[in-house]
């Protein structure tokens, strides 16, 4: 099935709910009633998309248009394809639990907060928290991977629980945010207090310097991580290539921190 938006978005529109296991066993007539909250008031998708049936794959509800306006895009996804092809908002994969949600285009704040599983792949820029705990929630993603073929911002892996996040170009401030566990990946420069209160998981950074890391990290050794050709193949096998390609087989220093928590996490810079 196919959403192609018909006009700009004026509003915030919250697309919660429309998702590939709703809408796919639905005949058009019924998808096209749908309601949706449009600003204040509640509107059916076909005042907003022309809905139409596709043929490429049974599992796969595509959205076309610049969603830039619109949040919970892919939010609760449980299953099957999503693939949008645009900019979407805010809340983005919010609590995923299974399934696989592409987006061709950039990214609001709190992609996949709260995520428990399933497969993110971003083609474009992302906002801040990424991964990071609901509103009130102690820790942040549980499980799943997530892929950012471009830049992201502050507090990428905040309270990180479980999972991967890789990221091919750089990003901002306070990665790996009291980070509990799972490994974040990043192709290019991260910003200032990387790792900042993590108490257990791996940080690899591949556009840093010794140098701009926090006193609470120190070197522990130098070494070949028997994890990178299993990690680049994995990558490979999860369609992304981009990320794959950016893993070196080279030694890396190996640095323990922080130690104003437990000093069990780990950053992996090349040497």
């Amino acid at each position: 099935m196919k959403l192609r938006l018909r006009h700009d978005i004026t509003v915030g529109l919250d697309l919660r709910g429309v998702l590939p296991t709703r809408l796919l066993p639905m005949s058009l007539d019924e998808a096209a009633k749908v309601a949706v909250w449009e600003g204040n008031h509640r509107v059916q998708l076909g005042e907003l998309f022309d809905v139409e049936r596709e043929t490429r794959r049974e599992d796969t509800l595509r959205i076309i248009g610049d969603l830039a306006k619109a949040d919970h895009v892919g939010a609760d996804l449980d299953g099957g394809t999503l693939f949008v092809q645009g900019a979407v908002g805010n809340h983005a994969g919010q609590e995923m639990r299974k399934g696989s949600l592409y987006i061709h285009g950039h990214v609001g704040n709190n992609l996949a907060a709260g995520m428990k599983s399933g497969f993110l792949k971003v083609l474009g820029n992302v906002g801040d928290r990424v991964g990071a705990p609901l509103p009130g929630e102690n820790r942040g993603m549980a499980g799943g991977n997530i892929f950012i073929l471009g830049s992201a911002g502050n507090e990428v892996g905040n309270r990180m629980r479980r999972g991967t996040i890789a990221i091919t170009n750089d990003c901002g401030d306070y990665l790996g945010y009291e980070m509990l566990a799972g490994t974040i990946f990043v192709g290019g420069t991260a910003g200032t207090s990387v790792g900042l209160m993590m108490r257990r998981g791996t940080i690899i950074l591949h556009g840093n310097q010794r140098g701009d890391l926090m006193p609470g990290f120190v070197h522990a050794c130098r070494f070949k991580p028997a994890m990178m050709q299993p990690l680049a193949r994995s990558f490979a096998q999860q369609e992304v290539p981009e990320v794959a390609r950016l893993i070196s087989q080279a030694d890396y220093d190996l640095f323990h921190g922080d130690l104003a928590q437990m000093g069990r996490g780990e950053l992996l810079l090349p040497a």
